[in-house]
């Protein structure tokens, strides 16, 4: 044991058992002079601060060996040092807190307290003791931590104790107490059903009751009322906290979905609302993936005769097997690839989408038509009857739709079914060609050959054209030697290719004395929407420029 002379007159009353207490604390012991300097350390203070104890014994206070912080981890000047707020204010230190960090880099917190044991004039003598709190220090930095942590999330979180009676609230945060109304002290020692006002019979109130007694978890919404009565809707969340097995909280979190509720019922409103539009429509209108339907109006129902559109899905699981064999219509036999009819559909031009359908008394409708993609992956359908067009349609032996000289359609025609008719729409997904075709000097074919040879090459000329396009073009012959062609599904440079082609070949045609003729074109493609007037009008100003730069070509607008 180390001590100076002064230190003989302390332990002079029996220092063999005071010795022998002091090396078998738990906390450590240093013992200073006046001038702070150490004369005594006992082996738990060697032990806690990292440093023998003939490296402690003689050093002062403010020895660079080791430095001193407070609890906000900032150095502590020598003024504060416990060893000399002792001297200097003779008042006991009681559990003061300080951080010290040792020569060998240790960090570590001390509760400190500091008593003088010796008051002589010549010598004053003070025992400081200290533990190390630093594990106990971290703990509770942690606790207090997550403490603030829980204080300043906005959702309400509660503890609740099932092993006392009713399972009372222990905890409630800040969240908790501003949703409710109710305080701290108000919610805490109470079951939190006291939230459901008089609604305790809520299934979620049931289910939740239930998990508690199985000790599980569970998520349930509930009606609860504020401290002022007013109603918001609370997603409760439950989970047990176990410890060595036992259960001994219950978390509880609870989520305000009273704004999501009030949007639940505005988007109950807007459907109903949108329902009620879609049964008021006589067209059929219905939602598919392609593969069933998920929604079908009133006028679907009424069509096939069935009260619910569960009713047609147990026979049906798609509307295309209800698609009826015709040839100028679309049906599944017709297309056979493992595309879903919708995608099948799309890839025709807009005015062939035409499907035939039997009713409920087995009368035969022609339907158009019209696709809507959602951004789902779903498809909004809706079927235009076009039965009377298309009887219509199919009736085009009268005259009074085709030039009776060539054989194509006419204004009139164009003005009915293509210009004013609903049942041809375009879609966004194709673009229309519109080629306007003039027979370049065909007034000196009549002039020099007669019309006899003016007609022929008028028919033969329609001819032409009409076998060099596609099923479901129009070729209209719109006044005298002009002929005007609507081509669907066109990008640019196969309007260009369709074009030259259609030139070259009415180039190529031999007229007897005649010889050949040739033809200008002007083209363009309709814009989205577009009013056909608008596209023609264009059309027939690239003719107009073909002809003047030399005719026999193709201009495009």
């Amino acid at each position: 044991m180390h001590y100076t002379t002064s230190m003989n007159n302390f332990f002079n009353s029996n220092p063999n058992v005071l010795e022998s207490l002091l090396d078998n604390l738990h906390e450590g012991v240093v013992i200073h002079q006046s001038d702070t300097k150490i004369v005594y350390a006992n082996h738990a203070a060697s032990e806690i601060l990292g440093l023998s104890i003939e490296q402690m014994v003689g050093k002062a206070a403010v020895d660079p060996a080791w430095v001193f912080t407070n609890e906000q981890n900032e150095k502590l000047s020598p003024h504060d040092y416990p060893i000399n707020k002792l001297f200097n204010s003779g008042k006991n230190i009681i559990h003061m807190t300080i951080g010290v960090y040792t020569p060998s880099k240790k960090f570590c917190w001390l509760d400190v307290n500091a008593t003088i044991v010796s008051n002589d004039v010549d010598e004053k003598t003070a025992m400081v003791i200290f533990s190390d709190v630093t594990e106990r220090k971290n703990v509770y930095e942690e606790a207090a931590l997550f403490k603030r942590a829980i204080e300043a999330v906005d959702i309400g979180i509660t503890i609740a104790d099932p092993t006392l009676e009713d399972c009372p609230l222990i905890y409630a945060n800040k969240a908790f107490t501003n949703t409710t109304g109710y305080t701290f002290e108000e919610s805490v020692g109470k079951n939190c059903r006291f939230l459901r006002g008089d609604n305790h019979n809520q299934e979620g109130s049931l289910i939740a009751r239930e998990a508690i007694s199985k000790g599980e978890s569970c998520n349930v919404p509930l009606k609860n009322y504020t401290k002022e009565g007013t109603l918001f809707h609370n997603l409760l969340t439950l989970s047990p906290l176990t410890e060595n097995g036992h259960l001994r909280y219950y978390i509880g979190v609870q989520h305000d979905i009273s704004e999501l509720k009030v949007h639940e019922k505005l988007l109950e409103d807007q459907a109903l609302y949108i329902q009620s539009i879609l049964d008021a429509q006589e067209n059929i209108v219905f939602v598919s993936n392609g593969q069933t339907i998920l929604y079908a109006n009133q006028s679907f129902l009424n069509f096939f005769n069935v009260p619910l559109l569960e009713t047609f899905l147990e026979k049906s699981a798609c509307i295309c097997d209800r698609f009826m064999e015709d040839n100028e219509c679309f049906h599944l036999e017709k297309h056979q690839d493992e595309k879903l009819w919708i995608d099948q559909i799309l890839t025709i031009p807009p005015q062939q989408r035409i499907v035939k359908l039997s009713s409920k008394t087995g009368e035969e409708f022609f339907f158009q038509v019209n696709i809507k993609r959602l951004q789902s992956q779903h498809n909004t359908i809706t079927l235009h009857d076009i039965t009377a067009a298309r009887l219509k349609e199919n009736s085009l032996t009268d005259k009074a739709y085709h030039d009776p000289l060539t054989g194509a359609l006419n204004r009139q025609y164009f003005y009915e079914f293509i210009l004013n008719n609903d049942t041809f729409e375009a879609d966004s997904s194709y673009e229309s060609g519109i080629m306007m075709i003039d027979l370049d000097d065909f007034k000196a074919v009549n002039d020099t050959y007669g019309h006899a040879m003016g007609d022929y090459v008028l028919k033969a000329t329609v001819q032409t054209i009409q076998s060099s396009i596609r099923k479901g073009d129009y070729v209209i012959r719109w006044g005298g030697e002009e002929i005007l062609v609507i081509l669907h599904n066109q990008t640019k440079h196969q309007l260009l290719i369709s074009a030259q082609n259609i030139r070259h070949k009415i180039s190529i045609n031999l007229f007897g004395n005649l010889g050949t003729i040739t033809a200008s074109l002007g083209i363009t493609l309709m814009q989205n929407s577009e009013p056909f007037e608008m596209a023609i009008e264009r059309a027939d100003s690239a003719l107009y420029r073909a002809k003047k730069l030399g005719k026999n070509r193709v201009e495009i607008e």
